[in-house]
């Protein structure tokens, strides 16, 4: 079995939006592709609030590395206040020299055959490239969204340095994956000369989490239940099609996400 590192701030213990679960299924599901996740997150003190809720039988088996991390924000401040560089190109920069640490004697000890870093945190790409060019090994960045923009982040310093990770992820990543249409069209017109190595990489979804789903009452659900009905249509739809013809039936719903990002680090080896 081939293995892939994988580095992402958002990934449990941490309590958060949805997210999360984009990494989570990637690692749940992948070894039914032939790859074994090992995952490089930060030290849980960094996080706002946590919860046991996806600390589950899948992680248990799980080869999890946790580097020295801190919020600048938490950790640093004094009097209400921390130092400006401590916050670039987010709050979470001190995790960086721990991850890299951590993640050479994982590849020493491992011998993965990809790395893959994760969006929305910033660093988590700083510490995929550091590691990709320490090791050689081929880099996949997951920017799922557009990184800069116009208006973001309002910080020029922050700004900056978003600028300066997109120009060398655009150089240095073998594969570079967006979650929407839109994003990739971006990034297409602003680095046409690595567009070849740009790919689609939706967010899928994994049934089981909708298990639940049909004993909540529709008469205290808050938004319009129509509203809920296309919604939820539409992303089976979405989801079924693409899965359709290369799956198993059975596993076609659970492992939707795994079933686009498999084939993309495949590509690499």
């Amino acid at each position: 079995m081939k293995r892939v590192l994988m580095i992402a701030f958002h990934f449990p213990p941490i309590k958060v939006s949805s997210g999360i679960q984009r990494t989570l299924r990637f690692a749940q599901y992948l070894p039914q592709f032939g790859w074994e996740p090992l995952v490089l997150a930060p030290h849980p003190r960094v996080y706002d609030s946590t919860s046991q809720e996806d600390m589950g039988e899948p992680l248990s088996s799980m080869i999890v590395r946790r580097a020295f991390a801190l919020d600048s924000a938490k950790h640093l401040t004094v009097r209400g206040r921390y130092p400006r560089i401590a916050a670039v190109p987010d709050r979470w920069v001190a995790w960086w020299p721990g991850a890299v640490a951590s993640g050479l004697g994982m590849i020493r000890r491992y011998r993965p055959d990809v790395i893959w870093s994760t969006y929305p945190i910033a660093t988590a790409h700083l510490i995929g490239m550091s590691l990709h060019r320490l090791s050689g090994i081929p880099w996949i960045a997951d920017l799922r969204d557009p990184m800069a923009q116009v208006d973001y982040p309002p910080d020029p310093m922050v700004r900056r340095s978003f600028l300066w990770i997109e120009r060398q992820i655009a150089r240095h990543a073998r594969r570079v994956t967006f979650t929407t249409p839109g994003a990739l069209a971006d990034y297409t017109r602003r680095y046409p000369h690595a567009a070849a190595r740009f790919s689609l990489l939706e967010n899928g979804y994994d049934e089981t989490a909708f298990q639940s789903a049909g004993t909540v009452d529709p008469a205290a659900a808050r938004r319009p239940a129509a509203a809920s009905s296309i919604r939820t249509s539409a992303i089976r739809v979405r989801c079924s099609r693409r899965s359709r013809g290369s799956l198993p039936r059975e596993a076609s719903r659970r492992v939707v996400c795994a079933s686009f990002f498999a084939p993309a680090v495949t590509m690499l080896t």
